[in-house]
């Protein structure tokens, strides 16, 4: 046994040699103080805030990488390019001025080429591009601005707003991912003529001037829930589990929502050509909508089982004469609606970003131009789990009350 114990501990060791000698040995094979040959054959293709410059790499054995140094904001960049490329991209350029590139070669020894320069001319800057798309209209309840993200950029939008004083001061923020929206609407203004500036700030801290505008907010109003009421027409789904409709505005998101039927297939209306699961309600007063809200159940269902998913909601200010058989003179005010869970994690995985927005509700804008109703039919689509059954806790909407 003691033998064993013995050799045990000795192949141990040996084994500790060897990785300690194979990390001893990473790096460079061989070290030298030879600088590697330069780039040659650059050419530049001038870009929207910097460029791309392509080059032939020299035949140096073990060249590293091609190094690019400029100046962005006053501070020296540098951007790294493996020899596995033959370009390197120049980005976050404001100015349209002429601005000079320094490029070498690096090898496996941190040797470095002599420098080659190249001008580059870069266009207009993707911040500016989106800053001269700005517009400021008036929406519910404050501003809508309206923009055209042509070169899907990360931006911080900056919402400026007079104080008592009238002088115009930062207010609040908002975040454009490279998405697909073309607007959005800062909120919680009184409805007086009021003067707004918006401006825009880019990743690499690029700020654009402040745009400044005159706007009247829009008055907004939450409906009173003690108005709303059921209705039943055909294609409806009916409660299912004793989740009842009227639940969802009961002013609460704990205890019981309304749930339909996980059985039942639903029924087919055009323009939809498959069954789904739909409930129409009364709001009680006609009204030209500028939001709704509803919200998931909460607790671990969020973002899964019957909690919708996909989604569209119609309106009308008169109920039809068919009943619900379709969707004839109804608006679609919502097409296409979908719940965005935050952390796009797998379902049943929820981050506490994820319970943070299922707690906040789930918001969605209708069209500012949509005509005023009273009835509103909520479709749904898909739900988490992939099937058309649903469970709601709470609704609400917004807008303002139509003659």
């Amino acid at each position: 046994m003691k033998n064993f114990k013995l050799f045990c501990l000795t192949l141990l060791s040996l084994g500790l040699v060897i990785i300690s000698c194979e990390e001893e040995e990473r790096g460079p094979l061989v070290i030298d103080g030879d600088s590697p040959n330069v780039i040659t054959d650059v050419t530049v293709e001038n870009l929207p805030g910097g460029a791309l410059i392509q080059y032939k790499l020299p035949q140096d054995e073990d060249a590293l990488l091609v190094e690019a140094s400029y100046l962005r904001n006053g501070e020296l960049i540098s951007a790294r390019s493996s020899v596995f490329k033959n370009f390197v991209s120049i980005e976050g350029l404001k100015d349209t001025v002429p601005q000079e590139v320094d490029l070498v070669v690096v090898d496996r020894s941190n040797n470095r080429s002599a420098p080659v320069r190249v001008t580059i001319n870069p266009q207009t800057a993707p911040i500016d591009k989106l800053f001269s798309s700005f517009e400021l209209v008036p929406d519910f309840g404050g501003v809508r601005l309206k923009y055209n993200n042509e070169d899907n950029i990360k931006a911080e939008i900056l919402l400026y707003a007079a104080d008592p004083n009238g002088n115009i001061s930062y207010n609040q923020s908002a975040f454009i991912d490279n998405d697909n929206r073309s607007h959005f609407t800062y909120r919680t203004f009184s409805p007086t003529l009021q003067n707004f500036g918006v401006a825009a700030i880019d990743r690499w801290n690029n700020i654009t001037n402040i745009k400044q505008s005159e706007v009247l907010p829009l008055e907004e109003i939450q409906l009173d829930i003690q108005n709303f009421d059921n209705l039943f027409l055909n294609g409806d789904r009916q409660d299912a589990f004793g989740w009842i409709m009227t639940n969802m505005w009961n002013g609460s998101i704990e205890g019981g929502g309304f749930h339909t039927s996980q059985t039942e297939p639903g029924v087919t209306i055009a323009p939809y050509d498959e069954p789904y699961h739909m409930f129409t309600m009364d709001l009680g007063v006609k009204a030209k909508l500028s939001r709704f809200k509803f919200w998931q159940r909460q607790g671990s269902w969020i973002f899964t089982h019957g909690n919708p998913r996909y989604f569209e909601v119609w309106g009308i200010d008169e109920l039809p004469a068919d009943n619900g058989d379709s969707f004839d003179g109804w608006t679609r005010l919502i097409q296409n609606g979908e719940v965005i869970k935050p952390s796009g994690g797998a379902i049943g995985l929820n981050s506490a970003e994820d319970a943070a927005s299922a707690a906040s509700g789930e918001e969605f804008e209708f069209p500012i131009d949509a005509p005023p109703v009273r009835y509103i039919r909520f479709v749904n689509l898909k739900n988490w789990s992939e099937g058309k059954f649903m469970h709601i806790m709470e609704i609400n909407f917004w807008g303002q009350l139509a003659d």
